[in-house]
C-alpha cells in the first residue's frame, strides 16, 4: 500500500523543481549579450580611453602564454597589461618577462612573499592596481582568451550605457561528459539567485561579478580600493561587484557570446578540486546552510523523477511533466553559456554532481580548518570573520557616480 506521505513528498519535490525552473527561466530570458561592433559602431571612435588589464598568475605556465597571445592580438589602441607573477615556482615569471621584452604594453610584477592577512590572488590584484594608469580597469585571469574586438565592444558598451562596472559571462570550452553536465546546471542555477534586470538598480540585492571579466571605471575602483577590503575574500569577483554597487556604481551583467572564453576545468575531478576553495564560501561557511543547499540539489531530482518509477502511480505523469517542462525552458536558454543543447536532458544528473561538489568543498574545508589555495592554507576562522560576499547585501550608501 502506498503511503500518502510518500506521494506528498514526491509532489513537493516536483513542485520545488518547477518553481526553481520558472524563476530561473524568467531571469535568464532577461540577460542581454555584449553588443556587436556594428551595433556600437566602434570603428568610428578615434579616442579610446586608456585601459589597464590586471592579470594575477600563480603557476600558470601552461596557460598564460596562449592567454597573453590573444591579448596582444586585441584591436585596442591604448592598452597596458599588468601581469603579476604571484610566488610562482614554475616558469610563469620567465614567460611574463619574455613577453614584456617583446611588447612594451606588458608590465611585469614579481611577488616573492605573501603578507599576513591576505589571499594571494587578491594581494596580486591590489599590487597591480597600485601601478595601473588606465581610465578603465579590467580584472581577469591568466587562462582567459579574448576575441580581437572584445575590449572595444566592452568599453564602448560601458560608455554608451554609462556603466561603472561591467561583468561578462565567458564561453566555457567543453571537457568531459560529467564536467559538461555539472557546469550546465551550475550555470543555469546561478540565475535562480541573479536577476540581470535588477543589477545596477537600487533594488538589487545580488550584484554579480565574474572573475574572467570584471571591467570597472578607474575613478571608482581607485576610490573604493576594493582589494584591501577583500583581502581574505575567496569569492573576490562577486565581492568586487558588491563593493562597486554599495559605493553607488551602476553595474551590468551580460553574456559575452564568443568574445571571452576559457577552459574552466579539464574534467569533473579537476572541477571537484577547483571548487573546494569557493563552493563552501557560497554558503557563508555554514555547515547547516551548505548541507541544506546540497541536499536539495541531490535529493530533489531523485525524489521527483526516480522514486515515482518504483511507485508506478500518477506521480510518474507529474514527474514527466516537470521533467519535459524543465528541459524545454533550459533548452531555450542554453545559448547563454554556449551549453550544448544535447546536455539539457541530463539536468537531474547535473544537479546531483553539483551537490557532490558542494559537499566535497564543505567536508574538505572543515577537515582542514580552512582552504588550501595554490599551496597556501587560509584559516577558516579568518575567512568567516572577513567575508564580504554575504547576500542579501546592504543598500547603496552613496549616489551613483557614473558620468
Amino acid at each position: 500500500m502506498q503511503h500518502p506521505s510518500e506521494t506528498i513528498t514526491i509532489f513537493l519535490a516536483q513542485l520545488a523543481i518547477l518553481l526553481v525552473w520558472l524563476r530561473t527561466a524568467r531571469h535568464t530570458s532577461s540577460l542581454k549579450f555584449l553588443p556587436g561592433a556594428q551595433a556600437l559602431a566602434v570603428n568610428q571612435k578615434t579616442n579610446w580611453p586608456r585601459l589597464s588589464i590586471l592579470i594575477p598568475a600563480l603557476n600558470e605556465g601552461k596557460t598564460i602564454g596562449p592567454a597573453l597571445k590573444t591579448l596582444l592580438n586585441i584591436d585596442y589602441p591604448n592598452l597596458e597589461i599588468i601581469c603579476v607573477n604571484d610566488r610562482s615556482t614554475d616558469n610563469t615569471g620567465t614567460l611574463i618577462d619574455e613577453c614584456s621584452t617583446l611588447d612594451h604594453r606588458i608590465i611585469p610584477i614579481h611577488i616573492r612573499e605573501l603578507p599576513a592577512g591576505w589571499l594571494g590572488k587578491v594581494h596580486a590584484l591590489d599590487q597591480a592596481l597600485a601601478v595601473a594608469t588606465g581610465e578603465f580597469i579590467l580584472c581577469t585571469d591568466a587562462d582567459i582568451h579574448f576575441s580581437a574586438d572584445a575590449l572595444k565592444r566592452a568599453v564602448a558598451t560601458m560608455q554608451h550605457l554609462r556603466l561603472d562596472h561591467l561583468s561578462l559571462l565567458p564561453r566555457i570550452d567543453p571537457a568531459g561528459f560529467l564536467f559538461n553536465t555539472a557546469m550546465a546546471q551550475a550555470a543555469w542555477v546561478l540565475f535562480y539567485f541573479i536577476n540581470p534586470t535588477a543589477i545596477g538598480t537600487d533594488s538589487c540585492r545580488a550584484p554579480m561579478g565574474v572573475g574572467a571579466f570584471n571591467l570597472v571605471r578607474g575613478d571608482l575602483i581607485r576610490r573604493i580600493q576594493p582589494f584591501k577590503r577583500l583581502r581574505m575574500e575567496v569569492i573576490d569577483d562577486i565581492g568586487l561587484a558588491i563593493l562597486c554597487h554599495q559605493s553607488g556604481g551602476k553595474g551590468s551583467l551580460m553574456g559575452s557570446g564568443t568574445a571571452v572564453s576559457l577552459e574552466y576545468y579539464s574534467s569533473f575531478r579537476s572541477m571537484l578540486n577547483g571548487l573546494e576553495k569557493n563552493a563552501f564560501a557560497l554558503s557563508h561557511y555554514s555547515a547547516l546552510r551548505a548541507t541544506a543547499d546540497n541536499m536539495f540539489v541531490i535529493a530533489a531530482p531523485l525524489v521527483a523523477f526516480i522514486w515515482p518509477i518504483f511507485r508506478n502511480d500518477w506521480t510518474i505523469c507529474s514527474g514527466l511533466f516537470v521533467y519535459f517542462f524543465a528541459c524545454f525552458t533550459q533548452f531555450r536558454s542554453s545559448r547563454i553559456h554556449g551549453i550544448n543543447p544535447a546536455l539539457v536532458p541530463t539536468f537531474p544528473l547535473g544537479m546531483i554532481l553539483c551537490g557532490i561538489a558542494g559537499f566535497n568543498s564543505m567536508i574538505q574545508t572543515l577537515r582542514r580548518g580552512g582552504i588550501n589555495w595554490r599551496g597556501t592554507i587560509y584559516p577558516l576562522s579568518e575567512l568567516r570573520r572577513m567575508q564580504v560576499t554575504k547576500l542579501p547585501i546592504q543598500r547603496r550608501r552613496t549616489p551613483s557616480i557614473n558620468l
